[in-house]
Parts: C-alpha cells; sequence; structure tokens
C-alpha cells in the first residue's frame, strides 16, 4: 500500500511486463473521444441526453503485489457523500481532455506527485445516470509515490489487490428499477469493508474485461 504522508523521494522506472501488456489493450491516449464506445446509463429521452464530460484516473500501484487506489468521497461534499470513487472530476479549460483533467483532479484529490503516475491508455466512455460522460484514464503509479489526501474532497484511501478488480467473479450485476425504467448496477463483492458499487464497480469491471 501507498504510504498516505512524507516526500516523493524516487521516479518512475522501467514498467512491469504484466503493465506493458495491459497498455498494448488498451485505447491509445491519443484516440479521439468520439471513436471511444459508450456504455453505462440510457436515458429513457436520448434528444434530450447531453451528458456534462468528466475523466477519472484508474490508479494502478505497480509493485509485486499490484492494487488498485480508490478514494472514500468526503462526507462534506454535497453529491456522492462518503462513496468509493476513483479520483477524478470535470472538464476545465484549457487543459486537454481526458489526460491533463484525470491528473489535475487526482492531484488535488490525494495530493500525488504527477512526476509518479504513468498514464498508459483509456477505456471506453461511461455516462453516469447523475449526468456525466466519464472518461477512465488507466494509469500506473510508483509503489515510492506519497499522497496527501484533501480533507474537504476525501475522507480516506485504500486499494484493492490487483487479482481482485481482474476477477470477474468480483462484480455483481443488479437490475434496478426508477421512474418505471430498468437499469442495470455493478457492485463488487470483496473483502473489503467499503461497498464498492455504481460507476466505480461498472469501470473496474470494463478494466477486467
Amino acid at each position: 500500500m501507498i504510504c498516505p504522508d512524507g516526500p516523493s523521494v524516487c521516479s518512475m522506472i522501467e514498467p512491469s511486463g504484466w503493465i506493458r501488456d495491459l497498455a498494448r489493450r488498451l485505447h491509445p491516449l491519443e484516440q479521439p473521444l468520439s471513436g471511444l464506445p459508450v456504455r453505462g446509463y440510457r436515458s429513457p429521452e436520448p434528444a434530450s441526453w447531453h451528458p456534462r464530460p468528466a475523466a477519472v484516473l484508474v490508479p494502478i500501484i505497480d509493485s509485486d503485489d499490484p492494487e488498485v487506489l480508490l478514494t472514500v468521497r468526503s462526507r462534506q461534499l454535497p453529491h456522492h457523500a462518503g462513496q468509493v470513487s476513483l479520483p477524478g472530476g470535470g472538464c476545465r479549460e484549457p487543459e486537454t481532455f481526458p489526460v491533463e483533467t484525470a491528473l489535475r483532479e487526482t492531484c488535488e484529490e490525494i495530493g500525488i506527485d504527477t512526476a509518479m503516475i504513468e498514464p498508459l491508455g483509456l477505456l471506453d466512455r461511461y455516462d453516469t445516470i447523475s449526468g456525466y460522460r466519464v472518461v477512465p484514464v488507466v494509469a500506473r503509479l510508483s509503489p515510492e509515490a506519497r499522497l496527501h489526501p484533501c480533507p474537504e474532497e476525501v475522507e480516506s484511501i485504500f486499494s484493492l489487490p490487483w487479482q481482485v478488480v481482474i476477477r470477474q467473479e468480483s462484480y455483481r450485476r443488479h437490475r434496478v428499477v426508477r421512474g418505471h425504467h430498468h437499469y442495470e448496477l455493478v457492485s463488487m463483492a470483496t473483502r473489503s469493508p467499503r461497498l464498492v458499487w455504481g460507476a466505480t464497480a461498472a469501470i473496474l469491471m470494463q478494466l477486467a474485461d
């Protein structure tokens, strides 16, 4: 697990072989967003559906026992308070979307030195019921990185073992009803006391795919 305090003490080293293999399976970072498939929520009124652009980082700690880093959102936030999430947020002009957005938001939320992050590629876009079209940016993190979570945004930071994240048996699909419309919701079955569900679980399930 990455230490939550202290300065960054090393630069990125050569990636592990499985990290290089993973990068080859992702959409390239320079892939035009219009060419990325869209998963997730489907509005019953598609003509009036105009989701806002957002990006999240899927941070993989590149170590002998790799892990995926997740955050628990502050209970002071007006939206999705206390939920497990990937670091990220909405685009700000004139930054390059989605990579710069994901890196900036990650730095703001968990205080990580961006020199400790190497973006690898993109996953499919994911629409959320709350009105965002999220682009997941998969990245590797140096195990020597140090974190300084912003208390206004992040209550805590934890990680899940890579072998749990990529195992299809870790995921559960649920059918939910909202306003007479049926939707799919994804959750994770893990030993973690924290519930991983919704867009976060769906994005990790896509990574496992």
